[in-house]
C-alpha cells in the first residue's frame, strides 16, 4: 500500500469519525428537548402570571389561569422528566411541594395578593429543584 493511499484513508477515516461524532452530539442533545421545553413553558406561565398578578395591572382571572397551567405542567412532569433519568425520588419528592405551593395559589382564588405570595413560593420551589437536582 502507497503512502499516499494509506493517508487518503487516514483522513477519510478521521472525517467520518468526526461527522458520526456530530450526528450523534446532535442526537443526545435532541433527546433533552421534551424537558426543556416544557421548563420554559413553566418559566414563560411563572412570569405571566407574576405580570398579571402584580399591585399595577392586577388581572386575577388571567394569573389564575396562568397558575393552573404551571400545575398541568408539573403533573406532566414525571414521565417527561423519567425518559432522560431525573424522576428519582429527590425529583418527585420536590415536585410533589412544588404541586402544593401552586395549590396555594389556586386557592387564593381571584386574589392578586394572594396569588403573588403563592409565587413567591412557587418560585423559591422551583430554586430548591433545581439546586437539588442539577
Amino acid at each position: 500500500m502507497s503512502a499516499t493511499r494509506a493517508l487518503i484513508l487516514l483522513v477519510a477515516g478521521i472525517f467520518l469519525g468526526s461527522l458520526t461524532s456530530f450526528i450523534a452530539a446532535g442526537a443526545m442533545q435532541q433527546r433533552h428537548a421534551v424537558p426543556k421545553g416544557t421548563m420554559a413553558l413553566m418559566q414563560y406561565h411563572y412570569t405571566q402570571a407574576r405580570r398579571d398578578a402584580s399591585s399595577n395591572t392586577c388581572d386575577a382571572p388571567a394569573a389564575l389561569h396562568h397558575v393552573g397551567r404551571l400545575r398541568m405542567l408539573a403533573e406532566d412532569a414525571n414521565p417527561i422528566f423519567a425518559a432522560i433519568g431525573y424522576a428519582d425520588a429527590t425529583f418527585e419528592r420536590r415536585r410533589e411541594a412544588f404541586l402544593a405551593e401552586v395549590d396555594k395559589g389556586i386557592a387564593a382564588g381571584a386574589d392578586c395578593a394572594g396569588i403573588g405570595t403563592a409565587l413567591k413560593q412557587i418560585n423559591d420551589a422551583c430554586a430548591a429543584c433545581h439546586h437539588e437536582t442539577r
